[in-house]
């Protein structure tokens, strides 16, 4: 059965005073994956030790459900793991790896067998029960462990980077099944990985970290639409971030971007930023809220520097008129080269205004 995962004021201080997590509080919902995701060093690792109960905090609690597990060892939470490395032994075969963790449980060997083979079959890779690890894929290893990680039914599944030992269009493919499986198997799931793209596709909820604390928690597209602050605009996705001047009244707002304005009825304004006033501000506009329209329609002149070319799309690269660099992208049949100009406008309902104090 799952359960939802509570941390309240979770900290992580090392004897050299290094402090990995300070004064964490989160929410894991039952039955969902909470993806954790950020640079090197900026926690989510050591939330993931904690919740497994192989790393001790300095301070905080954990608790499963209603219950408190912050003092329990790690046989004694029930939970499963997939690791980096996945951790298989060589030695045995598939479906003696799966059987393992039933068996230092001390289930029957006839319903160690039947388990392991149920597991092995809701990955798919039940054909392969009596092969050697060595003779498997990178893929099809990925598989064993995460079978090994739920045949025996733990409340909460942790998943340290599972897919960045994997080649990129495997680790695409397995992406896409892994998402499947993790809604299939309705158990409460931590996930953790430096990959922005991973994290967006897998978490129901999207945690994203920085230096020992949490700089948003949210829907995926939420934290893609309308990043908290500047860290995670820039950490998720390609963003266009412009320095700009809000002057509010009671019948519009004035968007002053330096290289030309917006203009936004008050009412909209206010439910879309009720957190922001009259003063500097930071202005959002992703790549493809950026288009090539008639001259009369733009919002600026955007003096072409480079043009990459990504199958589907181009993504151009260039100056706008005060010299402010804007990424957008367009159909890849776009006659676009360098030093073109072109006249560009941003989609107003796609932009997203970030407080400068924050």
């Amino acid at each position: 059965m799952s359960v939802e995962i509570k941390l309240r004021n979770l900290q992580k201080i090392y004897p050299d005073g290094t402090a990995a997590l300070g004064d964490v509080s989160l929410t894991c919902p039952a039955s969902a994956c909470t993806a954790l995701v950020g640079p090197s060093g900026s926690g989510k690792s050591t939330i993931l030790k904690i919740v497994a109960g192989l790393l001790d905090s300095t301070g905080g609690s954990v608790s499963f459900g209603d219950k408190d597990v912050t003092g329990l060892p790690p046989e004694k939470r029930n939970i499963g793991m997939v690791f980096q490395s996945y951790a298989l032994f060589p030695n045995m075969t598939v479906r003696e790896n799966v059987e393992f963790g039933l068996m230092v449980r001390g289930v029957a060997a006839k319903e160690c067998q039947r388990r392991a083979l149920q597991a092995l079959e809701s990955v798919q890779i039940s054909a392969l029960a009596n092969r050697r690890i060595r003779q498997l894929s990178g893929g099809q290893q990925q598989r064993v462990a995460l079978a090994r990680a739920v045949v025996f039914q733990p409340d909460i599944l942790l998943l340290d980077e599972p897919l960045s030992a994997l080649d990129a269009k495997i680790r695409q493919e397995l992406r896409a099944e892994l998402a499947q499986l993790l809604h299939q198997f309705k158990i409460t799931a931590i996930y953790v990985t430096h990959d922005q793209e991973e994290a967006m596709a897998l978490g129901d909820q999207v945690v994203v970290m920085d230096h020992g604390k949490i700089m948003q928690v949210g829907a995926p597209l939420e934290i893609y639409t309308r990043p908290a602050n500047d860290f995670v605009a820039r950490f998720i996705g390609i963003a266009n971030l412009f320095d700009v001047d809000v002057q509010l009244d009671s019948q519009k707002a004035q968007v002053q971007m330096g290289f030309g304005a917006l203009s936004i009825a008050a009412n909209e304004f206010r439910a879309r930023w009720p957190a922001i006033a009259s003063g500097p501000a930071k202005l959002l506009c992703r790549p493809q809220d950026a288009k090539i329209v008639e001259p009369a329609q733009a919002h600026t002149k955007l003096k072409v520097t480079d043009c990459l070319f990504l199958g589907d799309r181009i993504r151009v690269t260039g100056e706008t008129e005060n010299g402010k660099t804007l990424r957008m992208e367009a159909h890849n049949s776009s006659q676009v080269k360098a030093g073109d100009i072109l006249p560009v406008a941003m989609d107003l309902a796609s932009i997203h205004l970030i407080p400068s104090a924050i």
